[in-house]
């Protein structure tokens, strides 16, 4: 049984990941809604940690960031399928999703691959 899409992509600004960098944390956010919101609208349940933790990096400054991937894995391992936004190589955390995915033989689809995608939640569902 299909569980959900994790929705995996850079989170952190590249200038820091607190307040200093919120606005381009803020745009990984969007751009990671932006891909939320295709799943939902395909009918396809899905996992964004980047929606689950927008902007904790100011609202719980005290929060450290390995918390919050080491929470993401647990949503990782529960999830039947990878896809992975533009931005992943520069991003340690994606890259680290992505290696724990393979790990557990999840099937792992890029941003471009959606189709490929869509095709692996219907064949599975």
């Amino acid at each position: 049984m299909l569980t959900y899409v994790y929705i995996a992509g850079p989170y952190r600004g590249k200038a820091s990941h607190d307040a200093g960098g919120y606005f381009e944390i803020d745009a990984n956010i969007n751009r990671a809604r932006r891909a939320a919101a295709a799943l939902a609208r395909l009918g396809i349940p899905f996992f964004c940690p980047h929606l689950n933790s927008a902007h904790f990096e100011v609202i719980a400054p005290d929060v450290k960031p390995v918390y919050w991937l080491e929470a993401d894995m647990i949503f990782v391992d529960l999830a039947s399928v990878l896809w992975v936004l533009d931005g992943w190589r520069d991003s340690r955390g994606t890259r680290a999703e992505i290696a724990r995915a393979e790990g557990n033989r999840q099937p792992v689809f890029f941003l471009a691959e959606l189709d490929g995608l869509v095709a692996f939640w219907k064949e599975g569902s």
